[in-house]
């Protein structure tokens, strides 16, 4: 039954949608959830952070495919002896005369050059078994960043309905609330007339005063989502912002595949499983590098040296050079235990990663079975609840019919009133459990449900 809107009900909403601009700004910008996981991914901080991982990771590649090649180094030099250092000789001249004669050891300007050239030919496999281990790190930070992205999504997904809900609040507290305020009007004209006790209009004047408060506090918290939700998105929280929400359809859950399906695509696909198995090829991989210790290293050197003297700023006086190259054998003897400590750490990092693969791959299944059964639960419970909001609405519409003709209670009215208030309040519940239940599985199994 529908029911005119008092003076007292106008002001109310004129209150309500007062308070609801004042936190958002009258050109409001409109977003739908798609539009807001694509704001969540371009501007949260700790996705932004986790994408800079990546580029490190790239950067340690390069880095670790460095050593395959040879280290070329270039330097110069130049030296001003401000005192040229001497020695002395006293030497007998022709007559027998003993002469002192001082000799210099240098000269004013010394100039160097240097170039040198280094490359490893054989270090164990360090080198190689390095580079495929930052390739595998690359990867990893990949992965990590699109965990990130999941997380993020998710609750991009929690806040936008969150929103939502208190937005149905809202709703359900105004009708609530208009509804209470015609009884009381009904009440107030049938007790001027006789026909209703002044108990009766007490009722409904408590049932009006106790949905006021309420409808305030509902409020106060759609605001608050709506702050947290731009606050999540880098947005203005001074800006105003309008969710276009879409209608719930549960005939999607039809499309999923089964649950051993939906386990074993989370498994081939979510970014944790991959980060363990990277990580544990990387522990392999560095058990060999450190077995690398035990066996010699060769590489291959050259050296070219040029040098001038001169007490004047000159270069093409008393010029000397020299061409140098070889080889250098490092064979390890004892270390002290070093190496097959190192190796000792390097086999048990490797269990562990091992061990660490196979309890993610349990966690990944517990949470795809518990996401598909709050998937399930949240399903059912949507549609009990649409029906116990008809049964409610049915209810009140009878309770106003009988009280109309003077056969029910104002009591009734007030009871049914107050259940279709609490079914409408359990169903916002219900269908804001159903969307962080559709998020969840989303989140689990790396399967979107709007894209089925």
């Amino acid at each position: 039954m529908k029911y005119p809107l008092t003076k007292t009900t106008s002001l109310l909403f004129a209150i309500s949608i007062t308070l609801i601009l004042s936190a958002n700004s009258i050109a409001a910008r409109s977003l739908t959830i798609k539009e807001v996981r694509a704001l969540a991914l371009e501007n949260n901080r700790t996705y932004l952070s986790a994408q800079e991982g990546v580029e490190i990771a790239k950067a340690d590649v390069t880095k670790a495919r460095s050593g395959a090649f040879p280290d070329i180094n270039l330097t110069g030099s130049y030296d001003r002896n401000f005192y040229v250092p001497s020695f002395f000789m006293q030497m007998e001249d022709s007559v027998g005369q003993i002469e002192t004669i001082e000799f210099k050891t240098g000269f004013k300007n010394s100039y160097g050059a240097n170039l040198s050239i280094r490359q490893s030919i054989w270090s164990g496999g360090r080198v190689f078994t390095a580079m495929s281990i930052a390739k595998d790190y690359r990867k990893f930070s990949e992965d990590v960043a699109n965990q990130m992205a999941s997380t993020v999504l998710y609750q991009a997904d929690v806040h936008f309905y969150m929103v939502a809900l208190q937005r149905s609040r809202v709703d359900v507290l105004a009708k609530s609330l208009e509804a209470a305020t015609h009884n009381l009007t009904v009440v107030e004209k049938q007790f001027s007339q006789g026909q209703v006790s002044e108990f009766e209009v007490l009722r409904a004047r408590v049932e009006k005063s106790n949905l006021e408060p309420q409808l305030l506090q509902a409020e106060s918290n759609l605001r608050l989502a709506t702050k947290r939700l731009k606050s999540f998105l880098g947005l203005e929280l001074g800006g105003g912002i309008n969710l276009l929400e879409e209608e719930v359809n549960t005939t999607l859950d039809a499309a999923l595949p089964s649950l051993p399906g939906l386990t074993q695509t989370a498994l081939e696909h979510r970014p944790e499983m991959r980060q363990a198995e990277y990580t544990r090829d990387m522990r392999r991989k560095a058990i060999r590098i450190a077995r690398a210790g035990y066996f010699p290293s060769l590489s291959a050197i050259a050296n070219y040296n040029w040098q001038a003297q001169s007490d004047r700023m000159t270069l093409d006086e008393n010029i000397s050079r020299s061409w140098t190259a070889g080889l250098r054998l490092t064979i390890p003897i004892f270390q002290g235990g070093r190496v097959r400590g190192e190796v000792t750490q390097a086999v048990a990092k490797h269990r562990q990663a091992i061990l660490d693969l196979q309890q993610q791959r349990d966690n990944i299944r517990l949470e795809v079975e518990e996401s598909y059964d709050r998937l399930l639960q949240a399903r059912n419970a949507l549609d009990i609840q649409k029906n116990t909001i008809a049964q409610a609405e049915e209810g009140l519409r009878i309770a106003n019919l009988r009280y109309e003709s003077g056969v029910g209670i104002l009591l009734e009215v007030l009871s049914a009133q107050a259940a279709l208030t609490q079914a409408r309040e359990i169903l916002a519940e219900a269908t804001f459990a159903y969307r962080i239940a559709q998020a969840g599985l989303r989140m689990a199994t790396t399967i979107d449900l709007d894209e089925l």
